[in-house]
């Protein structure tokens, strides 16, 4: 069922602003976007991550300062429940993780995510899709062959 446009606005402009908050360097800003009791599951780490504290741990572990973390939404397809969507992340690679030659550049990882919300327009629910490979691959890396 398709929920009507005043509900899909909402909830495109929430999705937006969840991936904001998250591209905004503070661990703490996609907090009022989350029920208290929410989850978040990320295929790459192949973890479920429960309540706010959890997935906060999730994300500032990942976060480094300096990595300017960009997170841009770009299609979405909403229902009564929640919102899918596809977008680009990219941030800049601080180390020389993938060669020296890399360090400095800005990674492009395409992917798709789901949320589902409450009554109060809360996430109950992020699932996040995209492979790992997609990182050194945006550096025109093969993660298959050896370095």
């Amino acid at each position: 069922m398709t929920p009507t446009g005043d509900k899909s606005a909402v909830r495109i402009q929430l999705a937006e602003d969840l991936f904001k908050a998250w591209s905004s360097g503070d661990v703490d800003a996609p907090e009022k976007f989350f029920h208290p009791k929410g989850t978040l599951h990320d295929v790459v780490a192949g973890e479920t991550f429960d309540g706010w504290p959890a997935i906060r741990g999730f994300f500032a572990n990942g976060l480094a300062p300096g990595m300017e973390l960009a997170l841009i939404p770009e299609r979405y397809w909403v229902s009564d429940d929640g919102i899918a969507l596809t977008w680009i992340m990219s941030s800049k690679i601080l180390d020389d993780t993938f060669g020296e030659q890399n360090k400095g550049k800005r990674t492009r990882v395409m992917g798709m995510t789901s949320l589902d919300f409450d009554d109060n327009n809360l996430v109950v629910q992020e699932v996040d899709y995209w492979t790992r490979d997609s990182v050194p691959r945006s550096l025109g890396i093969d993660p298959n062959k050896p370095a």
